[in-house]
């Protein structure tokens, strides 16, 4: 059975984790994707950043007042290119070999679309006239790229882009948590003239466009998790159940014995005719097996009252009786284990009347302290009954030299099934039901009871009733 109940612990630990693996790498895939995503528009205002800045360059260029020449190169003459140089600028175009004129001269590849060669014969003529300025673009950019850090800095010689004509972004952090990426802009792409924009991603634009996945994924992991928790938490109570079932047979067979025995000795004594020839002991001897037959009685009933559900109120008898007469009886009744020598001391009020309340609930009260007092001691056990009254409340208290119970389960042991972890004996017999009983008892009297202990030294129970 435990085997099996590891395996299942096992595999569903397997089982969590993979689970929460897998959502884990997608929630990483898709941070990736969003990072991605936002790079795109970063990248694309950095592009439009740059097309404000060479847009403000030209108009200044548009300004200049000089006549310049264009030389063709013979492998590429289209007059729709010079004518929209021309137009673009409002150049003259003089023919060549013209006296006191600027030349601009620019090598053009001829395999290039014409758009993309007007394009950069537009940015060379623009850069010719109006040279770029890094603060410009830098304070485009400080307007667009808001709460955003960036930084220009020139090409590199080895920085090589598949296409020079048109602007590229890259990543420059492989980590997704704090991302980053370099956007090219070419001030004059047809001789290679450019800068690299480097911007810091933020994270927060992410992890909101990834809110609604991020909140489902926490809560499933969430789910996942406490659900294995119930799982292995009904586990552990179904094995601790199964333990107190068995736990709770061999205590029954041991906690039975006493009154069984008891009872056996009355009946072998009244079963000896000359010992009946006694009356007052034969009296005697059927008062107590009365006694024993109620303890019995009453025993049972604690049981049925304790598994039964909570909040059920006990049922009470009170009647008037004197207590130093069932204390008395309570410790003349008391089986003493082979192998222990235990010692009671008693103290009473002269003056105390009777009490009305259960006697056959306050007897097994008693008892069942005074029996915790014997088995969670050594060999040599005292134990001390201590009765005190004030006119309006009466005050129990006993006390003994045994194990003690450590602080931090001096408020649990009151409560249904538990028991110490700090037992020197593991084979102590019991399940846990005692001192729950008598607060349940003591509580249905609207009394109270107090507990103080120290390990090694011994435990003192005191029980408060109103008279």
């Amino acid at each position: 059975m435990e085997k099996r109940i590891r395996w299942i612990w096992l595999i569903s630990l397997v089982a969590a984790l993979a689970a929460i693996g897998a959502q884990g790498y997608w929630l990483y895939n898709q941070l990736r994707y969003e990072s991605s995503m936002l790079a795109e528009e970063i990248a694309a205002e950095v592009r439009l950043a740059g097309e404000e800045e060479f847009r403000i360059r030209k108009e200044e260029a548009q300004m200049t007042k000089a006549t310049y020449v264009i030389e063709r190169n013979a492998t590429y003459s289209s007059e729709e290119l010079v004518d929209k140089i021309k137009n673009s600028f409002g150049l003259r175009i003089e023919p060549k070999g013209t006296t006191d004129l600027r030349a601009f001269r620019i090598n053009l590849d001829a395999n290039l679309p014409e758009d993309s060669l007007f394009a950069g014969v537009d940015h060379a003529l623009v850069q010719y006239l109006n040279p770029f300025e890094t603060a410009r673009l830098d304070s485009i950019l400080s307007i667009r790229l808001v709460e955003m850090r960036h930084e220009i800095r020139p090409f590199m010689e080895q920085d090589t882009l598949d296409n020079r004509l048109i602007p590229v972004w890259r990543s420059l952090s492989d980590n997704p948590l704090s991302p980053s990426i370099a956007v090219s802009y070419l001030f004059a792409p047809i001789d290679r003239k450019g800068v690299w924009v480097d911007v810091a991603l933020p994270l927060h634009p992410v992890l909101s466009r990834m809110g609604g996945q991020l909140f489902l994924s926490l809560f499933l992991i969430l789910l996942l998790l406490t659900c294995l928790g119930l799982q292995i938490r009904t586990i552990w109570e179904q094995m601790r159940l199964n333990d107190l079932r068995e736990g709770f047979v061999h205590t029954m067979i041991h906690e039975l014995k006493r009154p069984v025995q008891t009872l056996k000795m009355f009946v072998s004594f009244l079963n000896d005719k000359e010992m009946r020839t006694d009356e007052a002991a034969t009296e005697q001897i059927l008062q107590d097996s009365m006694f024993e037959l109620d303890n019995l009685s009453a025993y049972l009933g604690k049981l049925k009252d304790m598994i039964d559900v909570d909040g059920q109120a006990t049922l009470l008898k009170p009647s008037s009786f004197n207590l130093q007469a069932l204390v008395e009886k309570v410790v003349r009744l008391t089986t003493v284990p082979t192998g222990k020598e235990v010692t009671f001391s008693t103290a009473f009020p002269s003056d105390m009347p009777d009490i009305t309340v259960d006697p056959v609930h306050l007897a097994n009260v008693l008892s069942n302290l005074i029996e915790n007092a014997i088995k969670y001691s050594g060999p040599k056990v005292a134990i001390r009954i201590v009765v005190l009254w004030n006119g309006q409340q009466l005050e129990c208290t006993v006390s003994d030299n045994g194990f003690g119970i450590a602080p931090e389960e001096q408020t649990k042991v009151f409560e249904k099934f538990y028991r110490s972890s700090h037992l020197p004996d593991k084979q102590i017999p019991g399940i846990g039901l005692g001192l729950s009983y008598v607060r349940q008892i003591i509580e249905a009297h609207h009394g109270s009871v107090f507990l103080t202990s120290v390990l090694g030294k011994g435990t003192c129970i005191t029980i408060n009733l109103p008279l």
